[in-house]
């Protein structure tokens, strides 16, 4: 299956939903048995639900490459897909404008966020964890998990460490 093309006024438009879908309903040996038809392998599938209203500023992808954690702002918020079944998982929406983020675990179960309004939030599965809020303004935050700690930088020439296993 090729993408249809269409040009009017000389502009590229690509159709992505002119090919066949393939039904949920199939059983897995026949969806096993597709793996040798060209049109299945050539099929694009889309991410359902990946709208901001605004934008989105940062995309990462879990360690274990089943979920995407993307942030945008205008309102700040964070959402997360899961790839297995191409939807979104889960949306929040954050007090401030995130400026970096980092997934803390090999699934979607912790991360960390550095906003706009100098604060650190802490996500765990449920929500929103703890939250920290730092000296200077912060421009990115790096995770060392052999000894979890958890490195800020910000605006002046300093480095802050949070020891994530002894909560300081």
């Amino acid at each position: 299956m090729a993408l249809k093309l269409s040009a009017p006024d000389g502009v590229k438009v690509y159709n992505v939903t002119s090919g066949k879908t393939l039904p949920q309903w199939l059983a897995e040996n026949k969806k096993r048995a597709l793996k040798k038809n060209e049109d299945y392998l050539r099929r694009v599938e889309l991410l359902q639900d990946y709208v901001f209203p605004s934008a989105c500023q940062r995309i990462k992808i879990t360690p274990d490459q089943q979920y995407i954690f993307a942030t945008g702002y205008h309102p700040p918020m964070l959402k997360v897909y899961d790839l297995n079944n191409l939807s979104l998982k889960f949306d929040r929406h954050l007090d401030a404008e995130v400026v970096d983020f980092q997934i803390l675990t090999e699934d979607y179960s912790k991360a960390v966020f550095l906003c706009n309004d100098r604060s650190v939030n802490f996500h765990a599965r449920f929500g929103s964890y703890y939250k920290i809020r730092i000296p200077k303004y912060g421009r990115d935050l790096a995770y060392a998990p052999f000894n979890a700690e958890l490195l800020v930088v910000g605006s002046a020439p300093e480095v802050y460490r949070v020891s994530l296993e002894e909560g300081q």
